[in-house]
């Protein structure tokens, strides 16, 4: 919709705001499997263990059909709209098939007008890391990974029921900045039996790699996960609140902004869609 003038009304009578054209979206794409659940996730994921061989026991085919079915039912409600980000989360988005993914982003394209530099994203973790996977999903478009790291401590990341070793965080984290001009850190802290010191040190190895984004999380017991079932110990509230403190201050003098409440970035690096 070029240069068409839309009004509409704000909660004061007589108020009108005027726009040039209607304001840009972000598309959010779920990817629901997983080789396995985490014990503290309670976003929409269901396992599904893999073959070893980057198959899974889902139909790839069928699920992507229904997306593409669900896109179509929508778009009466977004004409005119450009898409400027899109995020491909989960679950596991990294056990989609290369030709998968391609097919994915051809199907969104074909449906929906897009910024010329428009920003994907796709979670990935490292247990599920394949180099020739990581190229196919760049050539299919894919410019910003963020990898679900969690932790460089293998303890704690068995604390979390992590499939991934702290070896592999890294080597993930070294393949991701090969493919990807963009690359964002997942790391949580206030873990099973975690100490200041320990937190302290995964931002500190997260900091090492210089890439240009960090996610930092605090665990939290969300109500029905396994976590809130049978809840693990903790570090109490003055450990974390440390943490926190400690952290933040770390991350400000690595000069990254904290822009959002658990993101940080470096400049010109924030994330359209987090």
């Amino acid at each position: 919709m070029s240069e068409s003038i839309i009004q509409f009304k704000l909660n004061k009578p007589n108020k009108l705001v005027s726009l040039l054209s209607l304001p840009p979206l972000t598309l959010y794409v779920h990817f629901p499997w997983c080789t396995k659940k985490c014990p503290y996730c309670d976003f929409n994921s269901h396992a599904v263990p893999s073959n070893g061989s980057h198959q899974t026991n889902f139909d790839e085919a069928l699920y992507l059909k229904a997306l593409c079915a669900d896109l179509e039912a929508s778009l009466p409600l977004i004409w005119g709209r450009r898409i400027h980000a899109i995020f491909i989360g989960g679950g596991t988005p990294s056990l989609l098939s290369a030709a998968g993914l391609d097919q994915l982003l051809a199907d969104i394209r074909a449906r929906l007008p897009m910024d010329a530099d428009i920003e994907i994203t796709m979670e990935a973790n490292p247990g599920s890391v394949e180099v020739q996977q990581f190229k196919a999903y760049q050539a299919s478009g894919v410019n910003r990974l963020s990898l679900g790291i969690q932790s460089f401590n293998d303890q704690h990341l068995k604390a979390l029921g992590r499939i991934h070793q702290a070896d592999e965080a890294r080597q993930a984290i070294r393949i991701a900045q090969e493919t990807f001009l963009r690359v964002n850190i997942d790391l949580m802290y206030g873990l099973p039996e975690q100490t200041t010191q320990q937190a302290m040190q995964d931002l500190k190895e997260a900091l090492s790699f210089e890439t240009g984004h960090i996610s930092l999380y605090h665990l939290t017991l969300e109500p029905n996960t396994l976590f809130a079932s049978f809840p693990p110990p903790l570090p109490d509230e003055d450990t974390t609140f440390e943490m926190q403190e400690m952290l933040h201050q770390l991350l400000h003098h690595a000069d990254y902004d904290r822009y959002e409440i658990s993101a940080f970035a470096k400049k010109n690096q924030r994330c359209q869609h987090n």
